[in-house]
C-alpha cells in the first residue's frame, strides 16, 4: 500500500497506484462475485486465463484514461474481442453483460475501499472518478454487445441460408422422386408389355416346343422382374414411412452371411461368375437378422446384376470390440462418376485416407447415416437417374435406409472398368433402450 499524504485532496497518482497494486485482487474478487451469482453457470468451467481473458488489458486502458494519457487500445475493440471469446465459450449475451456489470461493481467497491483508507479525499474527485469508471465500462459493455449483435446477425443469416438450402434440397428430392417413379412406371409398363406379348404368343397353336419354351422363359423372367420392382418399391415406401422397427437379437452373423451366399451361389454360376466368401468362422453380434439379410442381399443382387463376368467377393471381419464389417466387391464396370457423386452426396460423405481400390486415384467415401441429404444440382441428378436403372437406385436407397436403422456406416469405393466395393460397418452390440 503506497504512503499517501493526508493533506492531498485529489490523490490521482495514489488512486492509480492503488488500483494497480489491487489488480490481482480485483480480478479474483470479480471471479468470486461471478461464481456466487446464481444467474451465471459457466464460470467454474473456465480456467483463470480463460475467465479473465482481456480484462487485465481493460484495467490497463482504464489506468491510461484516469491519467488522461493516450490509450494504446480502444476499449471498445478490447471489449469486442472479449465478447467474441465469450460467444465462443457459449455464453449468452445476458451472461456476458452480467459479468461486466459485476466487474464494474468490483471497481466501485475498490473505489469505496480507497475512500475508507483515505477519508479526507475530496468527494468531488471521487464522484468524477466514479463517473469516469461508469463511462469507461459503458463503452466496454457496448463493445461486447455490438460483437454479440454482429455474431447473432451472422448466425441468423446462416440459419436462413441453411433453411433455404434445405427447402431447395427437399424440392429437388421431390422432383427426383417424380423422376424415379416415372422411370419405374416405364420399366413396369415395359415388363407388362413383354408379359402380355409372351402370353398372347403362347396361345398360338402352331408353336414349336423350342418357341414355346422361349416364350415361357420370357414370361417367367419378366414376371420375376415385376415382382422384384414392386417388392423393392414397397420396401422403400415402408422404410421411408418409418413403419419398420428393429428386432434386435443375438446371433452369429457369419452363419447368416454364409447361408445367404449359398442361396445366391446358383445365380452366380448361372451367370458364369465366381462368388467367394471369406472371413472368421464366427462373429457373435447383436443385430436385426432380417434387416442385415436385406442389406447383404441387395448388395449381392446389385453385384450380380452389374457384373457381366469375373468375380464377386463377400468378406467379413471384426474391426474392434465395438464394430464388425462385411463387404461385397465385384469386378463389374464400376459406378459412373455422376452416380458416385449422387450416392456420396445423398449419404453425407466423410472421406477417409486409405482406399482398397486404386488409392492413387480415388478415396473411399465413408457414409454416415444422417437425416441430412446433400442433393446434387437438378440437371446432374435428373440425368443420373434417367441413365441409371430403376433397380440400382431403389436397391441402394433401401440399403441406405436399412443402414440408418441399424446405426451402420456404408462406404463406397469404385473404379470405372474395374469394379465396385461396398463396405458396411455395424455395431456388435446395441443399447437396451
Amino acid at each position: 500500500m503506497p504512503t499517501l499524504a493526508s493533506d492531498n485532496p485529489e490523490p490521482l497518482a495514489e488512486l492509480v497506484s492503488y488500483f494497480f497494486t489491487r489488480r490481482e485482487a480485483i480480478l479474483n474478487n470479480w471471479r468470486t462475485a461471478c461464481e456466487q451469482d446464481t444467474f451465471l453457470g459457466n464460470v467454474s468451467t473456465l480456467s483463470r486465463d480463460e475467465f479473465n481473458n482481456l480484462l487485465p488489458i481493460v484495467l490497463g486502458i482504464l489506468e491510461k484514461r484516469l491519467l488522461s494519457k493516450p490509450e494504446d487500445i480502444d476499449p471498445t475493440i478490447a471489449a469486442t474481442s472479449h465478447g467474441l471469446h465469450r460467444w465462443q465459450k457459449s455464453h449468452a449475451l445476458l451472461e456476458t453483460i452480467r459479468e461486466l456489470n459485476l466487474f464494474t461493481e468490483t471497481l466501485y467497491n475498490e473505489l469505496e475501499a480507497f475512500h475508507a483508507f483515505f477519508p479526507k479525499t475530496n468527494a468531488g474527485f471521487l464522484v468524477r472518478v466514479h463517473r469516469l469508471i461508469a463511462q469507461f465500462m459503458s463503452e466496454t459493455i457496448n463493445g461486447s454487445v455490438e460483437k454479440y449483435d454482429e455474431l447473432q446477425r451472422l448466425e441468423a443469416a446462416n440459419r436462413a441460408s441453411s433453411l433455404q438450402k434445405a427447402i431447395d434440397q427437399m424440392t429437388e428430392l421431390s422432383r427426383l422422386r417424380s423422376t424415379m417413379l416415372r422411370t419405374t412406371s416405364h420399366d413396369l409398363r415395359g415388363s407388362f408389355g413383354i408379359i402380355n406379348s409372351a402370353a398372347y404368343l403362347l396361345k398360338m397353336d402352331d408353336l414349336s416346343q423350342e418357341e414355346r419354351t422361349q416364350y415361357l422363359d420370357m414370361l417367367n423372367r419378366n414376371l420375376t422382374n415385376v415382382q422384384s420392382m414392386l417388392g423393392n418399391l414397397t420396401d422403400l415406401s415402408r422404410l421411408e414411412a418409418g413403419e419398420d422397427t428393429l428386432q434386435i437379437q443375438a446371433i452369429d452373423v457369419v452363419q447368416l452371411l454364409n447361408k445367404l451366399v449359398e442361396v445366391v451361389q446358383p445365380m452366380a454360376k448361372e451367370r458364369g461368375l465366381i462368388l467367394s466368401a471369406d472371413g472368421p468362422k464366427s462373429i457373435p453380434a447383436q443385430t436385426d437378422p432380417d434387416k442385415l439379410r436385406q442389406i447383404a442381399y441387395h448388395l449381392l443382387q446389385n453385384a450380380l446384376q452389374y457384373t457381366p463376368s469375373g468375380f464377386i467377393s463377400v468378406s467379413w471381419t471384426k474391426e474392434n470390440d465395438f464394430r464388425w464389417i462385411f463387404s461385397v466387391q465385384d469386378s463389374g464396370p464400376g459406378i459412373t462418376g455422376k452416380l458416385t457423386a449422387l450416392l456420396t452426396k445423398q449419404l453425407k460423405p466423410n472421406v477417409e485416407t486409405v482406399s482398397v481400390m486404386s488409392p492413387e486415384q480415388s478415396d473411399p467415401v465413408s457414409v454416415i447415416p444422417t437425416n441430412e441429404h446433400d442433393i446434387p444440382e437438378g440437371p446432374v441428378l435428373a440425368q443420373t437417374v434417367v441413365n441409371s436403372t430403376h433397380r440400382e437406385g431403389v436397391s441402394l436407397q433401401i440399403v441406405k435406409r436399412l443402414c440408418e436403422l441399424l446405426d451402420a456406416n456404408i462406404e463406397i469405393e469404385t473404379e470405372e472398368g474395374r469394379g465396385t466395393l461396398f463396405r458396411v460397418r455395424l455395431p456388435l452390440q446395441y443399447d437396451n433402450n
